[in-house]
Parts: structure tokens; sequence; C-alpha cells
């Protein structure tokens, strides 16, 4: 008798788990589970950058969070912090490192094999970078940002060449003589204003208005997009189209989030990244001469200087930061990618 009221009891244990694998089975798979999509696993990316909502570079954050949400029906919610808000760039990279956010754009690419392509007239456009990021170079140096850093960069969102503005007219490198010239402090913005005569003079992005405004400095130096943003042209009167460099915003994930998605999602993210930097492209080049206008209805004149004065006052710059950094073989296939015919 017990043994007969254990096999009944056993019975109806594997009777119920039966019924319940059978129950998991239609609730994943089955036609009560609902769409396709329900039933994958959801993510959210938290992506943080230095622009604010209008800047081109931004806008092409837009697209991304728009083309990733759409291709995945929602599985992966992307959401924008524009404008510093989780810190400053460094900060924003120590978050990115450590998986407390996803995401971050910056002029930070994470490492200074990469910063420095943005060497004075080393690049001659953004598609100059990309095409060296594409290539086994820069294919390495992604590898060791992943080894080393636990970070991928996955793309870039343009910005507009370098440019120049002071109170006076300056055509040749022999006008920059004397020149307090607000510079980012990295020895290759420092060594190429020396270079050109100036006194480069570094200064905390957030000063540099006053610092115009009261005379600290003279002049400054950013993408146009940049100076437009900052209201420059309430203090400065002349705008050089030097285009002395191209550096782009950096796209970086974290690692660990990215190798958790799958094949499918990662492939979703890659293409986004694409897209969101030629529509980038788009509306940083429609931007443009808007905004040529409006600043020259400010009262703001452009200058041409002589490009080549310029590019030759910075060739000693190039050599020794660039042999320094990459060795003269790397080097040099660097200075031939950077000016490529791409067309």
């Amino acid at each position: 008798m017990r043994k007969r009221f254990v096999s009944l009891v056993l019975g109806a244990f594997t009777t119920a788990a039966l019924l319940s694998g059978c129950s998991d089975s239609t609730s994943s798979n089955g036609a009560d589970s609902g769409s396709e999509s329900d039933s994958k696993e959801k993510y959210s990316i938290s992506y943080s950058t230095w622009a604010n909502p209008g800047e081109p570079a931004y806008s092409g954050m837009e697209k991304f969070k728009e083309i990733v949400e759409e291709k995945t029906d929602g599985n992966i919610e992307v959401e924008l912090f524009p404008g510093n808000q989780l810190g400053a760039t460094a900060e924003q990279m120590e978050q990115v490192k450590l998986g407390t956010i996803e995401m971050m754009s910056s002029g930070d690419p994470g490492m200074m094999e990469i910063e420095y392509l943005s060497l004075p007239y080393l690049m001659k456009s953004n598609a100059h970078w990309m095409h060296v990021m594409d290539s086994e170079i820069g294919k390495e140096w992604n590898d060791k940002l992943v080894s080393d850093m636990g970070v991928r960069n996955i793309g870039i969102l343009p910005r507009g060449p370098r440019v120049i503005s002071a109170n006076k007219e300056i055509k040749t490198p022999e006008d920059m003589k004397g020149l307090k010239l607000r510079a980012p402090a990295r020895d290759y913005y420092v060594q190429t204003f020396e270079a050109l005569g100036s006194n480069p003079t570094p200064m905390d992005f957030g000063e540099v208005y006053s610092g115009l405004q009261t005379g600290i400095v003279d002049g400054q130096e950013n993408p146009l997009e940049t100076f437009h943003a900052a209201g420059f042209q309430e203090v400065q009167t002349y705008i050089i189209n030097s285009n002395h460099m191209f550096k782009p915003a950096f796209v970086t994930i974290n690692e660990e989030f990215f190798q958790g998605l799958s094949k499918e999602y990662q492939d979703i993210l890659l293409e986004a990244a694409k897209e969101s930097q030629a529509y980038s492209e788009e509306k940083l080049s429609e931007s443009e001469q808007s905004m040529v206008e409006e600043l020259e209805s400010a009262g703001v004149t452009f200058v041409d200087p002589d490009i080549d004065a310029f590019i030759e006052a910075t060739q000693p710059v190039r050599d020794s930061l660039g042999k320094e950094m990459w060795g003269e073989e790397v080097y040099q296939q660097i200075v031939e990618m950077g000016k490529a015919d791409l067309n």
C-alpha cells in the first residue's frame, strides 16, 4: 500500500511538471505569448554628450535613437543626455568604462593614438578620419580600446573644421605673432599655435566668452558651429578660415554591454551609427551657410588666409609628434591616407 501511495505521488509531480513545461513553452513561443518582439529581451541605453539640441552632432544622436528603437521594435530604448548633463567628458568616459552608462559621444576617443589624427592639416576631412579608422591601423586601435579600456568606438559624428577667431584680420602666420589665443591644453594644440607665432593660452571652455570680453585672451579656435552656439560673435569681429584641424566626435559604447547583445542587435547599432553619421553630415552642411549669413549680419568678417603658409609653418609639429606617437612607418601611412582622393 505504501509503495502504491509513493508511486501515485511521484506520478502527480511528473504530470504537474510536464503541464508546467507545456505552459512555459506556450507562453514564450505559442499563440498566447503575444508578438515576437514581446518575447525578446529588452535593453535600455543611456547615451550622453557635450552637444546641445539643435547642434548637428546632437541631431545625429536623435537619428540614432530613432533608428535603433524602430528596428528593434522598441526592445532597445535610447535615452539621450545632452549638454554634459552627466558630467564633464572625462567623467562620462569613466561612466562608460564602468558600464554606469552605455554610450557617449565626445571629442575624446579614449586613446592618444586616435586623437593625434587631429594634428594640424593631417586629415583633409571627416571622411579621411573614417578612412584611417576603417583601415587595419584603425582596427588595431579599436581592438586596443576594447582590451585596455573595455569600450569600443562604433563611429563618429562629424564636426566642422576648426577655425580661428580674433578682433584683427589674419592672413598669414606673421599676423598671429603675439596673439593670446585660447586653445585646449593638449600638446598638439599648444605646439600648433606656437608654430604659428601666437601665445596659446589654455582655458576652460566655460570661461572663454568672458576671457574674450575682458581681453584676457585675444582670440580662440573652434568649429564654426561652436563659435555660433557660444555667441562669440558678440565679442569677436573676424573669423579666419584656417581649417587647421578636423576633429569629429567619437561614438563610444561599453564593450560588455555591446557583447551582451545578440548579433542582430549589434548589427542594428552599428548600422544606426553609420546612418546617424550621414544624417549629421547633412545637417552640418545645411546649417553652415545659414550660420555664415547670420554671423555676417551680426558684423563678423570672414577671412581666407594663405593656407599654404599655415601648412608649411606647422609641418614640424606634424612630423615630430606624428613620428613620436606612431613611428616613422605608420606616420607615413597615415599621411597618405589623410590626403587620399576619396571620390
